[in-house]
């Protein structure tokens, strides 16, 4: 990171409740050195426009081009948008984000609530099931790719895989990120 410059996090979110924005604003904030900004809530109208009405999914790959046109960014600058719903791309029945790598990532959170799976409603393990999801679509906004240790880039094919793997970045992740963005990460 250049002398001067900082990270900055513009956090919108879509039908959210209030406080997982305060939660990930906190927590995105105390594990990187970034400021976080949360921007508010963004028109469910937008998100629409790309709703595949015979699978009741949001088209994940065409919201974040929009996204991306929509919203532009400066070299230190990330944007992330969380949803209260589902997406998916073509080929995979769902998933529970997706990056643009120098940009920034959208969340959707529909999978991650314990309740989807009839377990019992659960607001710390869905807050914890956020923000490795969050961390996840930030990390590939810098850079990395997905990675096979028990690291919060792991792949997710369930939710079970979100449980499993860590909230953290493995050493050969840090290293990456530590390249790719010098000083984003609190040590």
């Amino acid at each position: 990171m250049a002398a001067g410059s900082s990270y900055s996090l513009v956090l919108y979110s879509v039908q959210l409740e209030k406080q997982y924005v305060d939660f990930l604003t906190q927590s995105l904030t105390r594990l990187l050195n970034i400021k976080v900004i949360a921007a508010g809530s963004l028109p469910m109208g937008l998100i629409l426009e790309h709703l595949d009405e015979d699978r009741g999914q949001i088209r994940a790959d065409e919201l974040l081009h929009a996204l991306h046109s929509k919203f532009g960014v400066l070299p230190y600058q990330r944007v992330l948008v969380v949803i209260n719903g589902d997406g998916y791309v073509e080929g995979l029945n769902f998933v529970f984000g997706i990056a643009a790598e120098g940009w920034g990532g959208v969340v959707f959170t529909e999978r991650l609530r314990p309740e989807l799976y009839h377990e019992t409603p659960s607001d710390a393990l869905f807050r914890a099931r956020l923000l490795k999801e969050a961390l996840h679509e930030l990390g590939h906004s810098f850079g990395l790719q997905h990675c096979p240790n028990n690291c919060v880039m792991r792949f997710s094919n369930s939710v079970v895989d979100v449980d499993r793997k860590s909230a953290f970045f493995c050493s050969r992740c840090v290293r990456e990120l530590s390249l790719a963005a010098p000083g984003l990460l609190r040590v």
